[in-house]
């Protein structure tokens, strides 16, 4: 279950970044594609997940993004972490409905609180604006689901 422990960890380092408020600033780009990505479910089991992005606006220097979350697993689940690679020199700087961290082009987001998914339902999930070219869009997504209390 080497994949879990990476899942686990990742989760736990995304859920600690945020909880420190780190912040990210905009760079410069260029024109931008239209795309569409999905990232394979995880791991089979209570609580799984698959996110799909598309990106419905684009401009000159940048884009936005959004992430539908597909609960894939046997319960429902109210919190999940997606993680993906954005195109060299992209910024991801503001979200909606969640939190975002990135490091190089590494990008994690997580969501706030939007009520409980039950399985084979999908929700709407983060969104956001990217400094930067859409240059074939997100790679290496990933999703992992689970159950948070949230205040």
């Amino acid at each position: 279950m080497r994949t879990r422990g990476k899942r686990n960890r990742a989760f736990l380092a995304a859920s600690l970044a945020i909880g420190l408020g780190l912040a990210l600033a905009p760079s410069s780009a260029l024109a931008a594609v239209s795309a569409k990505a999905s990232a394979p479910a995880n791991d089979t089991g209570a609580y799984s997940c698959r996110a799909t992005v598309t990106y419905p606006v684009q401009w000159s220097g940048g884009f936005d993004f959004q992430f539908v979350v597909t609960n894939t697993g046997t319960s429902a689940f109210n919190s999940w972490v997606i993680t993906f690679d954005a195109p060299s020199g992209d910024i991801a700087y503001t979200v909606w409905n969640g939190t975002v961290v990135q490091s190089g082009q590494h990008v994690v987001v997580r969501n706030y609180d939007s009520g409980p998914v039950a399985p084979g339902a999908s929700a709407n999930s983060v969104g956001g604006v990217v400094e930067g070219p859409v240059q074939g869009g997100f790679t290496n997504i990933t999703c992992a689901a689970g159950l948070v209390p949230f205040q």
